[in-house]
């Protein structure tokens, strides 16, 4: 059974700099019925975003660094990424199929299409390559961090709950609630005890090193 991970390793870890980016995605019900309207337009435009950013993705994560094991590290970064590039030359076939379509000599503009969708594969390939290697250093860090923190969250005798009300017990079995954390460190409130509170101080890496105990 796999070790559960600690998610405040991974909150302290963060706080020490290396911060976790985001993006989202939302479509208006306007744009959406609009769309229907036009699903071959539609398709175009999703396999050539596919054709563009699946290359760029699997590439990236192939090098970006991964806390993951054996069969993760085979699976999901090696097979996974190796996946997402195949599709993206797939699509970009498609796409370029349309563009280089010789009705008078077929075989010459698959020919062309699979040239050039092997060319565009490449260079997204290496952008995503170039991507994962600028951003491994920080995420290495960051995986490092939270080990060193899981270990000290051991060492401490400190229990995380997986609940909202009491978050964590400490060695002592005092039951804790996670406040927030700031640069050198996570505040937690004292359950049943008023005003009281409990520190874990933080290195400038992120890295936990004392625990106050309540105070």
């Amino acid at each position: 059974m796999a070790k559960r991970k600690s998610s405040l390793a991974l909150i302290a870890a963060g706080i020490g700099g290396a911060a976790v980016a985001g993006y989202g995605l939302s479509i208006g019900r306007d744009l959406w019925k609009s769309t229907k309207k036009n699903q071959m337009q539609l398709f175009a435009i999703l396999a050539l975003i596919g054709a563009i950013t699946l290359p760029t993705l699997g590439a990236r994560e192939l090098v970006k660094g991964h806390d993951r094991g054996v069969a993760g590290t085979v699976f999901k970064t090696i097979i996974g990424s190796i996946v997402l590039t195949g599709i993206g030359f797939v699509l970009a076939v498609m796409c370029l199929s349309l563009i280089t379509r010789n009705d008078n000599d077929p075989d010459a503009g698959f020919g062309a299409a699979i040239f050039l969708a092997s060319c565009s594969t490449a260079v997204f390939s290496l952008i995503g390559f170039l991507w994962g290697v600028i951003q491994r250093p920080s995420r290495v860090k960051t995986i490092s961090t939270a080990k060193a923190n899981e270990q000290f969250l051991a060492s401490i005798g400190f229990r995380e709950t997986g609940g909202d009300d009491v978050t964590h017990y400490d060695a002592s079995g005092q039951a804790l609630r996670f406040l927030e954390g700031h640069g050198n460190r996570l505040v937690f409130m004292a359950v049943g005890r008023r005003g009281k509170r409990a520190f874990i101080d933080l290195a400038p890496d992120g890295k936990m090193v004392a625990y106050s105990g309540v105070v």
